[in-house]
């Protein structure tokens, strides 16, 4: 097969389970390969095609995804994620909030089984895995099966074919029975593993099977101590021995489990009755506490995850196109609004403007990974404009809020600040987010409706030009307007990148996000390209004040602590980026835009914890391109171009001249390959850019044009220290007096920023 064993990681009454690596799509993999003598085995394989199936059948971030089932030599294995981390069975009791965060992935995964017929019928300790990263992972589908599949008695064969005390300890009733079982049997399973983490035992006992049989049908286990009586309950409900007083669905555990950490925040732990000396001094140690951290430095808050939010395209119900750009103009504006509130994480407009026409907003919310889609349309009818907004719980596909309202058509202003009223006033408090203030609003007719329609334009280079003219005209006649200013930075920067503009669309850029910034200091989508502008040209200095005061305003946004470890990463401090970004993936784990905090793993040799934040846009060319350069750095090109695909071959220079390199093309068009590549690269100031391209180079074995450009990367800014030491594909040239010129120099650049850092410390 296509898979290279690495080592064992575990067996057990199946077979071993290894740590593979996919030789094709240069990913690691665990490979669960069914014993030789259970392969023979007509139960035994039955239950592993099983798995297969039910797994394979599941797509959901806490159930482990079965890639693919394979067989050599006539021994079947079954292709899965790899995970990092440790199963329930080897943890400790979990506190209240971590319990209440892993219970809720636990339902959410469990509803997305059942919804699709399948019961797990096996949930215990062992087969729930905690990542490295804090998230659930439901494991071993091997005794699922469909709920309209099947009888009793078969039920009973497969169970008992696989009956350890393990295992019966944490069966349902009516599965001790031998009864035929539904979802329902899962919860109560949910319930005696809830009760193990929480209590710190199991809830039956018993020192033989029969015993512990006897406890799950006729014996109460006490409810579990120093938790929240109302955590304890629910998990004393999903343990009801008649399972119509059970929980009839996971929804509505999750639902429970939800209310709860929305309603304490915090599950706060009973205290024990103290006397009054006691309650005395702990006052008195309260008071001394808050004295002394009114007189210290302010620490960073404890991050809590935001509320996600998408706004999507609105529809134009009316005859007439001349009013088609606020489709997009309008749910920009929405957006900028919204990303005042501190607790929501709201979805960049370059994310959902792509999701126009009729579309179904719930699965549209699941692809950009939110909690909450906001919804709109608009009729221009008779010189009045009728607009119509609804925000959808993506996970239950209620409407949480709708509100309409009306104005006259030529009044964009007044169009703008009714949505803007109502956003802040009505979906907020639905959502349970505190209305943010609102500094900033246009003052100009004409400048605002040029200020729309350029936010409506494409950002291809023609179209942007245009948007461009119009934005500049929009800030003449209103100059105070912080959006605008935004918008022509964003373009600007696009023109300086992608269209020719050159050193004079930069400063530009920068000059319209200073402005921007100046004029409304929480507008934090151009802040952040202000930051990332600086970074990419070299200026760590300048932009790491303002990631750090990005991170000081907005402690639980994702956003800020990305931004703040994208410029970590250019300084080299690769571990610092590193503690951000899993800050970052905390606050919002599905934020595609993530995605590049792959990077420092990546230049780590850290490639199993770069594809967790890979995997957040997998379906992405950027993803396939990272994947591409993983297996690029395991030497093995032909299959980096491969995983390229012959669509993006053809259009990025550097993968045309690696293809040109393993199909063996004459040393003078790779020559000229080299070239177009080369000299594209070094036109732009972004010295992480140069740095992988000069990877490609070594592994074309074209040394001289590698070391060219790992000078130009530092010299731009990129402290690419200890990066250099790290890269695999460096190893020709390590030794080279030029790569340690090229080292010294990126050691330099780091030094002058952790220097500029101490001196300019807050």
């Amino acid at each position: 097969s296509h898979y290279r064993i690495l080592e064992p990681l575990g067996a057990g009454g199946m077979g071993v389970v290894y740590k593979a690596e996919d030789m094709r799509l240069g990913r690691l993999v665990a490979l669960k390969m069914l014993s030789e003598e259970l392969s023979k085995d007509r139960n035994a394989l039955e239950r592993f095609q099983r798995e297969a199936r039910a797994a394979s059948a599941l797509n959901h971030p806490n159930i482990c995804t079965i890639y693919e089932v394979d067989e050599a030599d006539g021994q079947p294995f079954l292709v899965m994620e790899l995970l990092d981390g440790k199963t329930l069975r080897e943890c400790d009791r979990l506190e209240s909030e971590k319990l209440i965060e892993v219970a809720i992935e636990f339902a959410d995964a469990l509803a997305t089984a059942h919804d699709a017929h399948i019961v797990h019928r096996d949930l215990k300790p062992a087969n729930l895995f905690l990542t490295r990263l804090g998230h659930l992972k439901i494991l071993d589908f091997g005794l699922a099966k469909h709920v309209t599949e099947g009888s009793a008695t078969a039920v009973r064969e497969l169970t008992a074919s696989d009956t350890t005390v393990g295992t019966v300890a944490y069966m349902s009733p009516e599965q001790a029975r031998g009864q035929d079982v539904d979802a329902r049997t899962d919860l109560f399973s949910f319930g005696a593993v809830l009760y193990e983490l929480a209590a710190g035992t199991r809830a039956f006992h018993g020192a033989t099977t029969a015993m512990i049989f006897d406890a799950i049908l006729h014996q109460q286990p006490e409810t579990p101590k120093n938790i929240d009586p109302r955590l304890a309950a629910i998990i004393m409900k999903a343990l009801e021995k008649d399972r119509e007083l059970r929980y009839q669905s996971a929804a509505d555990i999750r639902a429970d489990l939800k209310r709860l950490q929305h309603d304490s925040g915090a599950v706060a732990r009973p205290r024990s009755p103290r006397s009054a000396i006691w309650i005395a001094v702990a006052v008195l140690a309260i008071i001394t506490a808050a004295v002394i951290w009114r007189l210290r430095p302010a620490a960073k808050p404890t991050p809590s995850r935001q509320t996600t939010i998408a706004v999507l395209p609105f529809a134009n119900l009316g005859a007439s196109s001349d009013r088609d750009y606020l489709k997009l103009a309008l749910p920009d504006e929405l957006i900028t609004i919204l990303s005042h509130s501190h607790s929501l994480a709201v979805r960049p407009f370059a994310m959902t403007r792509k999701f126009v026409g009729d579309i179904d907003p719930q699965q549209t919310g699941r692809n950009l990974r939110v909690a909450n889609v906001v919804t709109g349309n608009f009729r221009d009818t008779a010189g009045r404009v009728g607009i119509t907004l609804e925000a959808i719980d993506v996970e239950n596909a209620n409407v949480l809020w709708r509100d309409s309202i009306e104005m006259p058509a030529g009044d964009l202003i007044a169009i703008r600040n009714g949505l803007s009223d109502r956003i802040r006033r009505g979906l907020l408090p639905s959502l349970h987010i505190a209305e943010p203030s609102e500094r900033n609003r246009p003052r100009n007719q004409e400048a605002y409706r040029l200020f729309l329609e350029a936010v409506s334009m494409s950002f291809d280079p023609e179209p942007n030009k245009r948007a461009l003219d119009q934005l500049e005209k929009a800030v003449a006649l209103d100059p105070a307007y912080a959006p605008a200013w935004g918008w022509l930075s964003a373009r600007y920067y696009r023109d300086y990148q992608y269209a020719g503009g050159g050193q004079a669309s930069a400063v530009k850029s920068e000059a319209a996000a200073e402005k921007a910034i100046a004029l409304d200091p929480d507008f934090v989508g151009v802040r952040r390209i202000l930051i990332n502008f600086r970074t990419e040209r070299g200026n760590l200095e300048g932009a790491y004040p303002l990631a750090r005061d990005l991170v000081a305003r907005w402690p639980h946004s994702a956003d800020a602590h990305f931004t703040l470890g994208y410029v970590l990463r250019y300084a080299g401090l690769l571990d610092e980026s590193i503690r951000e970004c899993e800050t970052a993936f905390s606050l919002d784990p599905s934020d595609p835009s993530l995605r590049s905090c792959s990077i420092p793993y990546l230049l780590m040799g850290k490639y199993t914890e770069a594809r967790t934040f890979v995997d957040l846009d997998g379906n992405s060319e950027w993803a396939r391109d990272f994947i591409a350069r993983i297996v690029l750095r395991q030497g093995r090109l032909a299959d980096a171009v491969r995983m390229v695909g012959s669509d993006m071959t053809l259009r990025r220079p550097q993968w045309v001249l690696v293809q040109g390199v393993v199909v063996r093309r004459p040393q003078k068009e790779i020559d000229h390959l080299a070239s177009v590549a080369k000299d594209e690269v070094l036109q732009i100031t972004d010295g992480e850019v140069a740095f992988f391209l000069a990877e490609i180079f070594a592994a074309c074995n074209r040394d001289d044009d590698a070391l060219e450009l790992l000078r130009n990367s530092v010299a731009s800014g990129y402290c690419a220290h200890p990066a250099l030491d790290l890269d695999p594909l460096f190893a020709q040239i390590r030794r080279k007096p030029e790569f340690q010129r090229v080292r010294q120099a990126a050691v330099q650049c780091q030094q002058r920023f952790l220097q500029s850092r101490a001196q300019n410390a807050p």
